[in-house]
Formats: structure tokens, sequence, C-alpha cells
């Protein structure tokens, strides 16, 4: 297989090799494609979506909130 990355990625790759931390940048491009099946395989890159209960318990209005965030508006100091 050959793969064409972009310039930035090319560096990143030849930066690695040259400290030592991988013999070769196929070398590091197999340990990257080892750790994004890992994380597939964890679902940490696509998680599960939300049902429609749970969707309803984040999305929809919380009265206690909204309380604290008018309580504090107007208090937020600007940036010096």
């Amino acid at each position: 297989m050959t793969i064409t990355l972009p310039s930035e990625q090319d560096s990143i790759l030849t930066r690695l090799v040259a400290q030592g931390r991988f013999r070769s940048p196929q070398e590091a491009v197999s340990e990257a494609v080892r750790r994004l099946e890992i994380d597939l395989e964890r679902g940490d890159l696509m998680p599960a979506a939300l049902s429609d209960d749970e969707a309803e318990q984040v999305y929809s209005p919380d009265a206690e909130w909204e309380k604290i965030e008018l309580s504090l508006a107007g208090r937020a100091r600007p940036e010096v």
C-alpha cells in the first residue's frame, strides 16, 4: 500500500524517527493505526447516539440552573 500524507504529517513522522521514537515512518504509522483500532473498539471515537429519553434529559430546560445563571448574569468582569 502506498499512502501520501500532507507535508505537516510527513514532518511529524520524520521528526519522530529522528528522535528515535520509531525505527521508520512505517512503524509510526502502524502504531497510529493500532491505537486507532483500540479507540474504535472502545467506542471512544464514535460514541453511541443518545436515546430519546437521554436526549430529553440532557437538552430539556432546567429551572434550578436557570435561576443560578440569572443570579450570576452581569457579574463577570471583562478581561483586561
